[in-house]
């Protein structure tokens, strides 16, 4: 499991999760910092906002997808526990931007039913805080970019889309490898902190 995280890590540094800041002090161009958080190379042009936006959302995806699944008998040792310390960890310490925004309604859309059976009330309390706090800093940001997954944010907590059981909960046959999560380069820079605290219990 240690091997399959890792590989999460290095892949989209959200699954960690952490956010690295842009500084001129840090990075030399913009396209240094770009490639710390992620971008990929395309015959010597860094690819489009819109496709990293677009490969970020499915690794979480795919991240929320393994903290969720239960097997009959096989237990998960990366289940809705860590499921839940990411949730807070990432509410607490990542500010609001159209990377985190993509990255969390990802997660929400596969893990969000499994968490929800199971924390119940202490879940609802997150979304809550969700719409109240990170999307109205969504909104402050005034970046035309967001106002898309702003809308999806706010259509599954609005449509209570986590009481609708995702494909693929329940894996039967098979468990995640780490053949499902492809290389990627990955670089530790200064992390972002704010004063938001979601608390959860476990």
């Amino acid at each position: 499991m240690d091997c399959l995280l890792a590989e999460f890590h290095k892949a989209c540094i959200y699954t960690v999760p952490k956010h690295v800041i842009y500084s001129k002090a840090a990075f030399e161009a913009k396209e240094a910092y770009f490639r710390a958080i992620g971008y990929r190379e395309e015959e010597g042009k860094l690819e489009t906002t819109e496709k990293y936006l677009e490969r970020l959302g499915s690794y979480m995806k795919l991240y929320g997808a393994l903290v969720q699944t239960e097997a009959q008998g096989v237990q998960n040792m990366h289940g809705l526990e860590e499921g839940w310390v990411w949730l807070a960890r990432f509410l607490n310490n990542l500010p609001a931007n159209v990377y985190t925004a993509v990255a969390l309604e990802a997660f929400l859309r596969m893990a969000g039913f499994a968490l929800h059976r199971k924390y119940k009330s202490q879940f609802r309390k997150i979304l809550k805080a969700i719409s109240e706090q990170f999307i109205q800093a969504l909104k402050d940001r005034g970046d035309p970019r967001i106002s898309s997954v702003i809308t999806r944010l706010q259509d599954y907590m609005e449509s209570n889309a986590f009481l609708k059981e995702p494909e693929g909960w329940r894996l039967k046959d098979s468990l995640l490898s780490s053949d499902l999560v492809p290389d990627a380069d990955h670089r530790q820079q200064h992390y972002y902190s704010q004063d938001r605290h979601f608390y959860y219990q476990r």
